[in-house]
Formats: structure tokens, C-alpha cells, sequence
């Protein structure tokens, strides 16, 4: 007798259980999914004259983007012979390969043009199509008027970590002097932008050419913040409403549980089973 009025506990517990977590998975199907935006971070330059680099304020060139030179010698050698990059490379401490993984240049977007005293914005979009994190890596921007030197006006920025997968833009400044090339009495401002990520080879990767784009000043388009359509609203007098007289509230009664009336004492085992059966 005894074994029979635990198992009967037993069956009135586990139709509890069930209940539970049948109301936790719809509360959990309806909650509403969060979608994650790619993080924006700025590098921006001081835009105060005080402020002003050296370069800016008396002509002389301190940036060098000789780094860059480099970059672009190495990837027009790899084309040349139909190299990109290893699939797996051997590393004495490890007994099996390892799989590189490879940054991506997405896209190159104009926040706001130049002038006299502010370098032109630039958003940049890029991934980390690797299956770690990597992190501490150069990003450089140059503007270039007809040929690319070693003088040439360069941003560069260090970007700390990337997340594997991750996909984020970053927004960058390229000095003021950009905006004034060229010798004197012929000054122009640059008509070619040079964006280099990784841009002092220093990841590993399975292919380095898709690091690098060449734009035109001219191609590179607006960045366009989209913003939700805005309907027409047509304002109307209301009429006045006629008056209505509150009807009585009727107070709402709470549906009761199948299971607050089960008593576990004199629960009868057809009864559990018959309970059961329905999924309660």
C-alpha cells in the first residue's frame, strides 16, 4: 500500500513538471529575437587649430606611408605569380596544420568631405573571416594625388581586437594637408584613396589580396543613414463623443489549474494515469 501511494506522488509530480516547462517554452517562443548592428568606432584628428599637427600648420610631411609602398609591391608580386596565400601552414611546436584565417575589406563609405583645416572622413567596413580572434593590426589610409610617396598623406589606426566572425566599421581621417597637394601654384587636393588593412602584413592570412582597395575620390559614395518613412498626417477636429454611461465592471474570474484541486493523499492511480494521458 505504501509503494502504491508514493508511485502515485510520483505521477502527480512529474504531470507538474510537464506543465511548467510546457508554459516555459511558449513563454520563450514568443520572446522577441535581438538582432546585433556592426559597432562603429572613430579615429578622428583634432579639428581645433591650436591643435593642429605640424604638417598641417607649417607644410612639413610627418606622415609616412612607405608601409603601404610595401604592401602594394608585395600584392602586385603575388598576382604576378598566382600567389595568395597558404591553406595551412606547418609551425614546429604544433603536429598538425594550421589553418590561417583572413581579413576582409568590405566596403569604403565618405562620411564628410575636407577643407582647408579638417581632412575628409572615411567609414571603413571589414570582417574577421577567421575562426579565432585576432586583434593588434594596422589600418592605414592614403590619399594620393596622381602617384602614391612616401610623404603622402596617411592615417593610420591600430585596431585592438576583432572577435571571430566579426564584422565592424571604423571611421577614419585623413590629415588636412590631403586637401592641398602638388607643388606650388599647382595644388590640388587628392584624387585617389588607398585603404590597407593589415596594412604592416603582420597576420597570418589565406589571402592577402582582398586587404587593399584603390578608389577613385571621385567613386567613393556618400554613407546614407537610413531612417524610417515618415506618413503624411492629416490633422481632423474629433467630434465631440456623446456620453456614455460606465457599465458595471464585472470582476474576471481566474481559470483554475487542473492541478489545484489534486489532492496527492487520496489520489487514486486511474486517476494520475487518466491525468496524464491528457498532458497536463
Amino acid at each position: 500500500m505504501q509503494s502504491q501511494h508514493t508511485l502515485l506522488r510520483l505521477v502527480a509530480m512529474s504531470i507538474a513538471v510537464s506543465a511548467t516547462v510546457g508554459q516555459t517554452m511558449a513563454q520563450q517562443s514568443t520572446a522577441p529575437v535581438q538582432v546585433t548592428t556592426p559597432q562603429v568606432r572613430q579615429f578622428l584628428q583634432p579639428t581645433t587649430t591650436d591643435e593642429l599637427r605640424s604638417s598641417q600648420v607649417l607644410g612639413i610631411p610627418t606622415s609616412h606611408c612607405g608601409h603601404v609602398i610595401d604592401l602594394l609591391a608585395s600584392n602586385r608580386m603575388r598576382r604576378h605569380t598566382g600567389y595568395v596565400g597558404d591553406s595551412e601552414v606547418m609551425l614546429p611546436h604544433l603536429t598538425a596544420g594550421l589553418k590561417p584565417g583572413d581579413l576582409e575589406l568590405l566596403c569604403v563609405k565618405l562620411v564628410c568631405e575636407g577643407d582647408e583645416c579638417t581632412g575628409p572622413i572615411f567609414q571603413i567596413g571589414m570582417k574577421n573571416n577567421s575562426c579565432v580572434p585576432i586583434g593588434n593590426f594596422k589600418v592605414s589610409v592614403v590619399g594620393v594625388l596622381c602617384q602614391i610617396h612616401v610623404h603622402s598623406p596617411t592615417a593610420t589606426v591600430c585596431i585592438p581586437r576583432m572577435e571571430a566572425g566579426e564584422e565592424t566599421h571604423i571611421q577614419v581621417q585623413l590629415p588636412a594637408t590631403c586637401m592641398c597637394m602638388g607643388p606650388v601654384g599647382q595644388q590640388a587636393a587628392f584624387d585617389t584613396l588607398i585603404v590597407a588593412l593589415d596594412s604592416y602584413d603582420d597576420l597570418l592570412e589565406c589571402n592577402e589580396l582582398n586587404n587593399v582597395q584603390i578608389l577613385k575620390r571621385s567613386e567613393i559614395c556618400l554613407l546614407t543613414v537610413e531612417t524610417p518613412a515618415q506618413t503624411d498626417v492629416v490633422e481632423t477636429t474629433p467630434a465631440a463623443p456623446a456620453p456614455q454611461t460606465p457599465a458595471p465592471e464585472i470582476p474576471q474570474e481566474e481559470t483554475p489549474s487542473p492541478l489545484d484541486g489534486l489532492d496527492l493523499d487520496n489520489l487514486d492511480l486511474d486517476q494520475a494515469q487518466n491525468l496524464l494521458s491528457k498532458g497536463l
